[in-house]
């Protein structure tokens, strides 16, 4: 194929028996993939049963909680199984379904092959209304591709200023290619993604504790069958978690744990749970001040823990709000500190001290009237009764009470907080709340304490590597800001977006027509990836990536296990694709920035672990993984980052939004509020939970789990289905003020009334119209900046009748009667 010819979504996805590498052979836009074409070479019959299989160990990379190192076995050039492989830790043994079905994503015919041109795309004619479902591309050369995105970057650079070049990454790969690209957007003085999803839990927890970004720090699954009492609070963590920290739980229950759920849907978790509390959506805030409650009214706080490591005996001003300070009452005090009552008189309270400071009373100190925060937190708790909020929350008085208790008197525990409590607009206040909760019972710093749904894991410690420390960085975007940036300039112009790592834009972000919107205002769209999402179809210019298994790396342990991973090639890259790295170096090159890169990407890697004293990379290398043993176990041993070295109970600097102020963790909820102003034209809540058959949008096409999982559909209660006459499979429309998608309801009794859902991933193909995230929005809070996908109202009912469901309903032979894909796996 020439490099002038044009090639159209169907040909860059040819490879052979496409429609069967969906598990859904035959009908409509399925047939479009299955044109046949240039893939692997296949082993068929005895071939496939006799010769020794070449076994290379790497790791498995995406955006879950895994990061399992494997086995790969590949006989006559062919990647035929995959298999887990001991870490050096063997406890951390793991793997997963997806993980082991990279046999078949390896030949997948939605792979990349070529460095790729929109048609009618030209640095000085973008054309952008040419992005979209129907763009064409033609094939280019590498040295092409990069002069354009170089020269374009350049010519933006003169024109608006370096800022105006986005540099977007996503979680698709947790290797080490994205400091590579922060550090070319810091030479370039680019803009950079600074993240905004799943982000609202942890940023008010640290508001108390001085820790926490996404979710915060919690003890290493190995030490979780030490906890005797496990809230896992908004997380079906025997489904997306199975073989990983699901195991580490189990370990707990066997020795005795009480395992309680918080969970609005009655989840496989929520299955095997001693007591599953079915709390309404949005309503967490009020259940968790409930416990509070109870805790209070029974007494079993832990006072040791309290005077210790928190500021419950500090005093707070009653004319003020503020917290009175050493500086006030003493010409030695300090501003950062504050003051509690020890045997009647006024002491500065330091971190990590013991005393018997009083937690309770009302006191005056040099004629100011002032009370202790523990005072000001019981009085607030003390209207949220189990009793008084169990209607609200549509959880029993009594098992509110029972949660509660197990979590304050049988010893060391936590709650297993997840992401799904900041997909609420303000979903910060339950992390501000949550981490009093664990406070009051003096859940923290002991082995059996969780704080999280994951453990923390471990990284690679580089330095300034990724941020250079002689060059100004350029400004950074948080995710929801990109449109107005985009569309409006606002805080400034971006003109164009270089994107790695990432499906975000065209597919999974929220008001996903709003982003489509935004991206026609720019004059160039770089998007490297493995496989043609639907972001790469809105792009300029598609730069190929190889499959994980052809690419060299060093793989985080993050959120998953206290390893490093050697990612060791198992084949070279396929077609033309080329690592991330060698298209940011090219890049540097050609913008001036060259010797700021090492030549290969081993040499990348190898420089990095030199900056990282707990790591030896010829270890790494020829293990395959190595435990950061500076990772600890145990969290949370050392004084809290606050002012105060504590735990803050109370905060007299809080933020405060829609006039509610956040001192104390006050419930402040959006569109889940039975009163919103959509709620009677919208009455459903909609929720998009994540798969066990996807991570993210990644493995949507793995056929395995198409053929179980074939199509997008709505659990809805069948007492909502039934009251607008929709029947049990039938196709519905689901719409709000934003847009509509039509899939397949299903009856579920598992969501309560009021909650419909559609597992999250799908690509826009997968619909038989519309989209999921045409639903969601785009708001977020004051305080959270956090997109909020689960506060969100839509209404059903039955699909139209002129509806063309073909593509699911006509020709599609699944399980034994669909054709065997022309990829790898015995």
């Amino acid at each position: 194929m020439g490099d002038s010819e044009d090639v159209g979504r169907r040909d860059v996805l040819k490879a052979g028996g496409a429609a069967a590498a969906l598990g859904l052979g035959g009908g409509g836009y399925l047939n479009a993939l299955a044109s046949g074409g240039d893939g692997a070479s296949t082993a068929t019959g005895l071939e496939s049963f006799v010769g020794q299989n070449e076994v290379t160990q790497t790791v498995c990379s995406p955006n879950c909680r895994g990061k399992c190192p494997i086995d790969v076995h590949v006989r006559d050039g062919q990647i035929k199984k995959i298999e887990p492989h001991p870490p050096e830790d063997e406890q951390y043994k793991r793997a997963c379904v997806l993980g082991l079905s990279h046999t078949q994503r390896v030949y997948d015919p939605t792979r990349l092959k070529y460095p790729m041109k929109r048609a009618d795309w030209s640095p000085d004619e973008p054309n952008p209304t040419g992005r979209g479902p129907e763009a064409e591309f033609e094939r280019i050369s590498w040295d092409e591709a990069l002069d354009l995105v170089a020269d374009k970057m350049q010519s933006l650079k003169s024109e608006y200023g370096a800022e105006s070049v986005l540099f977007h990454e996503g979680s698709g790969n947790y290797g080490q290619t994205g400091k590579s690209f922060k550090r070319l957007a810091s030479l370039f003085g680019a803009t950079q993604s600074a993240w905004g999803i799943d982000t609202n839990v942890g940023k008010g927890f640290n508001r108390i504790t001085g820790h926490g970004a996404f979710l915060p720090p919690t003890n290493e699954s190995e030490d979780w069958e030490n906890a005797n009492t496990i809230i896992v609070w908004g997380s079906d963590i025997f489904s997306s978690q199975f073989q990983m920290d699901a195991s580490k739980v189990l370990d707990a229950v066997e020795n005795g744990a009480k395992l309680v759920v918080v969970d609005p849907v009655y989840t496989t978790t929520a299955s095997k749970a001693d007591l599953w509390l079915p709390v309404k959506p949005g309503k967490d805030v009020y259940l968790i001040l409930a416990m509070m409650h109870t805790v209070f009214e029974e007494e079993t706080y832990d006072t040791d823990f309290l005077r210790s490591r928190t500021t419950a005996p500090a005093l707070v001003r009653t004319d003020t709000g503020e917290l009175l300070r050493a500086a006030d009452v003493s010409v030695d005090g300090r501003d950062d500190q504050v003051v509690a009552i020890e045997d009647g008189e006024p002491v500065a309270l330091e971190p990590e001290t013991e005393g018997d400071y009083a937690l309770f009373g009302e006191y005056t100190v040099d004629g100011v009237e002032c009370v202790t925060s523990l005072t000001k937190l019981r009085d607030h708790a003390a209207d949220h009764a189990p009793a008084a909020v169990a209607e609200k929350t549509g959880v029993d008085a009594d098992n509110i009470r029972t949660a509660a208790r197990w979590l304050a008197t049988r010893g060391p525990g936590g709650i297993a907080s997840s992401y799904a409590l900041g997909r609420y607009t303000h979903g910060h206040i339950f992390g501000q709340a949550y981490a009093i909760m664990l406070a009051m019972t003096g859940d923290y710093g002991n082995h059996g304490n969780i704080h999280a749904h994951h453990p923390g894991g471990t990284t690679l410690a580089a330095g300034d590597w990724a941020a250079p420390s002689d060059v100004d960085p350029g400004p950074s975007l948080i995710f929801p800001e990109y449109p107005d940036a985009m569309i409006d300039g606002d805080p400034h112009e971006i003109r164009a977006v270089y994107s790695i790592e990432s499906n975000m834009m065209g597919n999974q972000f929220p008001d996903r027509q709003r982003y489509q919107n935004a991206i026609e205002n720019l004059e160039m769209y770089v998007v490297a990836d493995m496989h043609h999402t639907d972001t790469v179809q809105q792009a300029d210019i598609v730069l190929p990536v190889p499959h994980w298994f052809e690419q060299e790396d060093i793989i985080s342990g993050w959120g998953s296990h206290p390893h490093l991973g050697y990612r060791h090639r198992v084949q070279e890259p396929l077609w033309e694709t080329r690592d991330d790295y060698e298209a940011i170096r090219g890049l540097a090159e050609r913008l001036g920035f060259g010797d700021r890169f090492p030549e290969t990407k081993r040499e990348m890697l190898r420089e990095l672990a030199s900056r990282d004293d707990a790591i030896d990379f010829e270890t790494l290398y020829e293990q395959g993984t190595q435990r950061k043993e500076t990772t600890p176990v145990v969290k949370y041993t050392d004084e809290f980052p606050t002012e105060t070295g504590r735990i803050e109970l109370y905060d007299d600097d809080a933020p405060s939004e829609e006039g509610v102020s956040f001192e104390l963790p006050r419930p402040l909820e959006d569109r889940t509020a039975d009163d919103h102003e959509q709620a009677d034209e919208y009455p459903l809540m909609f929720m998009q939970k994540h798969s066990r058959f996807r991570i993210h949008s990644q493995y949507e096409m793995v056929n395995w789990s198409r053929e179980i999982n074939p199509e997008p559909q709505l659990d809805i209660h069948p007492r909502d289905a039934k009251a607008r006459g929709i029947e049990d499979d039938e196709y519905v429309r689901v719409y709000n003020d934003r847009g509509e998608m039509v899939v397949k309801a299903k009856y579920n009794e598992a969501f309560q009334p009021g909650l419909v859902n559609t597992d999250q991933g799908w690509w826009a193909r997968d619909f038989v119209e519309g989209h999921l995230n045409d639903l969601t929005h785009n708001e977020t809070s004051d305080v959270g900046r956090c997109m909020a996908f689960y506060d969100v109202r839509v209404a059903v009912e039955p699909a139209p009748e002129d509806v063309d469901t073909s593509m699911y309903t006509e020709g599609n032979p699944k399980g034994s009667g669909a054709a065997t894909p022309h990829t790898g796996g015995d």
